[in-house]
C-alpha cells in the first residue's frame, strides 16, 4: 500500500477538526491564580491535533473524514487502519476493533493485494484491542491487572481475551520466535485465569521467572477505601504534610490538557476527601511532574507543576509556583516571582547551591533536535525577596538536551550541591559545584551512560557515606524484549546505571553485580525503605506509550547493600498499566513506608487508577526526623543524616540519609522516614547542617518515635504523630 497520499490526506483533515469549549477561571481565585487558569484554559482550548499526537479522539474525528472522498481501496483501507489506530488509543475499543474489522474483510472481499506481514500487523492491532477490551472497566482496566493475575482475578468479559489469544496464536503459528506475541498472549490467558494451566507448552512464559527473590509481604491497595483512587494519564505525585496538622496529604497531576491538579486531605481516619476546590487549585490543568519545597522558607511547603513534556514544540506551556498560604491553601505566583517561560519540561529540583539558606530551583527542559530551537535549561536564584532570577548561562548550567530527569546532590562532601541531569539520546551530565560555577565531570566521574536515560537520584546504597547515583535507561527498540527480560535472552533494551561512589571524585558501575541490569523501560521511580531494615530500595514504574507494551512494574529489595532482590510479585507491585510518580510515605504514622503510585499512559483513553499501597509491616525499628534550619533552609533540604545504632548482637552500625523528596519522578515527604533494622538502641544522630557544613549531634534519643532537629538547638524535640488504620480491620 501507498502512504504518502494518506499522510497528506491526514494532515488536511486534521487541521479542520473540531475545537472545544472555554472554560472561565473562578472569580474567587488570586489574581495570578485567575491568570494562569485562563492562560491553561487557553492551551486545552486551541491544542492542534495535527501536532499533539496525544489529541487522539480529535484525530480520529478529523481523519474519518477523509471517507468522503473518492480514494482507491488500498487508500481507504489504509485510512481506516489510521482512524483505528486512533480510535484505540482514545479509547474508543470497541469502534477501533469495527474498522480493524471491516479492513481485513474488505481486503478478501476486494481482494486487495498485501503481503503477509500486513495481515499480521492487523492480527496485532486486532489482539491487542481485543485484550483491552476484556479487561476494561467503564472503558479502562481494574485493578486486578496485578501481574501475574491468577485466577482469582479472571475478567468477566471473557470474549476479549478469547478473541484476542485467537490474534496471537496465529501470528505465533506464523512467527514461533516472535517473544512479543508470545508475552501478550500469556497475558491474555492470565486475564481469563487460564495461565499457565491452558497455554500451549510451546508458548508458555513459566511461571517461575516471574518468582520474588524475597518475601516482603503484600502491600494491599487501599486506594479505593482511601478516596485516592482517581483515574488520570501519565502524571507526578506528591506526599507532605500541606496544611500542618501532622497528616501527610497527596497531591497528584495528570499530563491532559484539560486534567485537573487533585490535592487529597487526610482526616487521620483513612480517608482522603478532595479539597482541590477549598485549596484554591481549580483550573490548574495538566502536568506530568510535580516538585514540592518551603521555597521561602515561611513553614510551609509549595508546589511546583511541571508542564509540556514530550510534546516538542507543541510543549510550550508554562509551569506554575503554587505558594502556600499557610493552610493548606495556594496562590499561583509563577509570574511574579520570575519564574514564568514557556518550554516542554518534565523534570525540577529544588536545592541551595549558593549556601545562603535559600532554595533555588534548576529546570530541565526538552530540546529536540535541530531545526527545532533549542530550549535551554534554567538555574533560578531565590533572590530572598520572593524573587528568582534565571542564572543559567552565568554559572554554566544552561544544558541544552532533551532533559528527563535531575538531581541536586553533594557526591564529594564537600559542602557544596552539585547536579546531576539525565538526557534522552545525549551523554548525562555531572555538574561540579565549584562555587563560583559549575563544570561538568561526568567523563572523568564515569557517569555518562545510558545513553538515553530517564529517571536518576542521589542516595547512600550500600550506607558508606558518600552519595551514589542511579540513572535508568529507557530505550526499547523491540518488544520481544518484554519477554527476554524474564527468559534470561539476549535483549536489546537499555538498562539502568547504578554507580557506586568511590570517594575520590570518580564512581565505579555496579549495576550487574547488583542485579538491577533486569529493568527496563523505567518512567516514575523512587525509593525508600520497605521493611525498615536500614537498606534503601527502589520502584520502578515502567512502560512507554505503545498499548502492546505491558510490562509490570518492578520492585527491588537492597540486600545490604550487595544486591537487590527483585520482590515484585511476593508485594504485589507489578501493575500492568504504566506507572508514573511514586511517593514513599508513612501515610498513617505507624512507623513504615506506604507507597503511593500514579498510573496512567499518554494516550487519551490510556488511562487508569492510582494506587496506595499499604505496608504490612516488618517488625523492624524506625525513627522519623523533621529537620529544621536556621541559617540553612528551614526544610534542611541538602542536610546530611548519620545515625549510629548498635545492633541486637553488639555491633556499631551506621545508616545514612540525606533530607529530600528522593528521585526525579514523584515526590517522598521532606520529614525523613528511617529504617533501623534489629537495631537495640540509638547511639546517636549526627546531622550535617547544609549552608555551614556545622555538625551537631543529638544523644538519647528512642527508637520508633519522631523527633524534630532544630539547627542550632541542643534538645531535640518528641513530636507525637497520630497514628491512624489505613484500611479497615488494621
Amino acid at each position: 500500500m501507498r502512504f504518502g497520499l494518506i499522510r497528506a490526506l491526514t494532515w488536511a483533515a486534521l487541521v479542520a477538526g473540531p475545537a472545544t469549549a472555554q472554560t472561565d477561571p473562578p472569580r474567587s481565585l488570586h489574581a495570578g491564580s485567575r491568570e494562569m487558569v485562563a492562560y491553561l484554559a487557553g492551551i486545552a482550548r486551541t491544542s492542534d491535533p495535527v501536532v499533539n499526537v496525544y489529541m487522539n479522539r480529535a484525530r480520529a474525528a478529523g481523519i474519518s473524514t477523509l471517507l468522503r472522498q473518492d480514494l482507491a481501496p488500498a487508500q481507504e483501507l489504509q485510512l481506516r487502519v489510521k482512524i483505528a489506530t486512533e480510535l484505540l488509543q482514545g479509547g474508543q475499543t470497541e469502534e477501533a476493533i469495527a474498522q480493524l474489522e471491516y479492513v481485513s474483510a474488505e481486503i478478501r472481499r476486494r481482494q486487495v493485494p498485501v503481503d503477509e506481514s500486513y495481515h499480521h500487523r492487523l492480527r496485532d492491532l486486532l489482539g491487542i484491542a481485543c485484550l483491552r477490551l476484556g479487561g476494561e472497566e467503564n472503558g479502562m482496566p481494574p485493578h486486578s491487572w496485578i501481574f501475574p493475575m491468577g485466577p482469582d482475578k479472571a475478567t468477566n468479559l471473557p470474549a476479549g481475551p478469547m478473541a484476542a489469544i485467537q490474534y496471537y496464536a496465529t501470528n505465533l503459528k506464523s512467527k514461533p520466535e516472535d517473544l512479543a506475541t508470545r508475552w501478550l498472549l500469556n497475558t491474555a490467558y492470565m486475564t481469563l485465569g487460564q495461565y499457565p494451566d491452558k497455554v500451549p507448552d510451546s508458548w508458555l512464559i513459566p511461571p517461575a521467572v516471574f518468582a520474588s527473590e524475597y518475601d516482603i509481604g503484600l502491600f494491599h491497595d487501599v486506594a479505593a477505601a482511601a478516596g485516592v483512587d482517581v483515574v488520570g494519564h501519565a502524571g507526578g505525585s506528591v506526599v507532605d504534610d500541606f496544611d500542618g496538622d501532622g497528616w501527610l496529604d497527596i497531591v497528584a497531576s495528570s499530563r491532559g490538557l484539560r486534567d485537573q491538579l487533585q490535592l487529597f486531605h487526610n482526616a487521620g481516619d483513612g480517608t482522603f476527601p478532595e479539597q482541590t476546590a477549598q485549596a484554591g487549585l481549580l483550573g490548574q490543568l495538566g502536568g506530568l511532574n510535580l516538585a514540592h519545597a518551603d521555597y521561602d522558607n515561611d513553614g510551609d511547603r509549595d508546589l511546583l507543576v511541571l508542564r509540556g513534556a514530550w510534546m516538542g514544540e507543541e510543549g510550550r506551556h508554562p509551569n506554575s509556583l503554587l505558594q502556600n498560604q499557610g493552610a493548606g491553601t495556594f496562590e499561583d505566583v509563577t509570574r511574579e516571582t520570575g519564574i514564568f517561560s514557556l518550554h516542554p519540561t518534565h523534570s525540577g529540583a529544588w536545592g541551595d547551591y549558593d549556601n545562603d539558606g535559600r532554595l533555588d530551583l534548576f529546570i530541565g527542559n526538552e530540546s529536540s533536535p535541530a531545526p527545532r530551537p533549542p530550549h535551554p535549561c534554567e538555574l533560578f536564584h531565590n533572590n530572598g525577596d520572593g524573587t528568582f532570577s534565571d542564572v543559567a548561562a552565568e554559572l554554566g548550567v544552561d544544558d541544552i538536551g532533551f532533559v528527563k530527569g535531575l538531581v541536586w546532590g553533594d557526591y564529594d562532601n564537600d559542602g557544596m550541591l552539585d547536579l546531576y541531569v539525565s538526557h534522552l539520546n545525549g551523554d548525562n551530565v555531572l555538574y561540579h559545584n565549584d562555587g563560583d560555577g559549575f563544570h561538568n565531570v561526568a567523563e572523568a566521574a564515569g557517569v555518562r551512560e545510558p545513553y538515553v536515560s530517564f529517571p536518576t537520584w542521589f542516595w547512600d546504597y550500600d550506607n558508606d557515606g558518600w552519595q551514589d547515583i542511579l540513572v535508568a535507561g529507557f530505550d526499547m527498540a523491540a518488544l520481544d524484549d518484554m519477554a527476554a527480560i524474564y527468559l534470561d535472552r539476549p535483549f536489546g533494551a537499555e538498562y539502568p546505571r547504578l554507580y557506586r561512589n568511590r570517594g575520590d571524585g570518580t564512581f565505579a558501575d555496579v549495576t550487574k553485580q547488583t542485579g538491577l541490569n533486569r529493568v527496563i523501560l523505567p518512567m516514575g521511580a523512587n525509593f525508600g525503605d520497605l521493611d525498615n531494615d536500614g537498606w534503601l530500595d527502589a520502584y520502578f514504574g515502567t512502560g512507554m506509550p505503545d498499548l502492546r507494551a505491558l510490562l509490570p512494574n518492578r520492585m527491588f529489595r537492597n540486600a545490604g547493600g550487595e544486591r537487590f532482590q527483585d520482590v515484585t510479585t511476593s508485594g504485589g507491585f507489578g501493575t500492568l498499566q504504566k506507572g508514573h510518580g511514586t511517593s514513599f510515605a508513612d501515610l498513617d504514622n505507624d512507623g513504615d513506608q506506604d507507597i503511593y503510585q500514579v498510573l496512567g499512559a499518554a494516550f487519551e483513553g490510556d488511562v487508569y487508577r492510582n494506587a496506595l499501597l499499604e505496608n504490612p509491616g516488618h517488625g523492624n525499628h524506625w525513627i522519623t526526623l523533621m529537620l529544621q534550619g536556621d541559617r540553612a533552609n528551614r526544610d534542611a533540604i541538602g542536610a546530611r543524616i548519620r545515625i549510629r545504632v548498635e545492633t541486637v548482637g553488639g555491633q556499631a552500625r551506621d545508616i545514612y540519609a540525606t533530607v529530600g523528596s528522593g528521585g526525579s519522578f514523584g515526590s517522598s515527604p521532606l520529614r525523613q522516614e528511617l529504617g533501623l533494622g534489629d537495631a537495640a538502641e540509638i547511639k546517636l544522630v549526627e546531622i550535617t547542617w547544609p549552608g555551614s557544613s556545622k555538625q551537631q549531634r543529638f544523644e538519647s534519643l528512642e527508637m520508633d518515635r519522631a523527633y524534630r532537629l532544630l539547627e542550632g538547638d541542643p534538645a531535640a524535640q518528641g513530636v507525637a504523630l497520630r497514628r491512624f488504620a489505613l484500611s479497615p480491620g488494621d
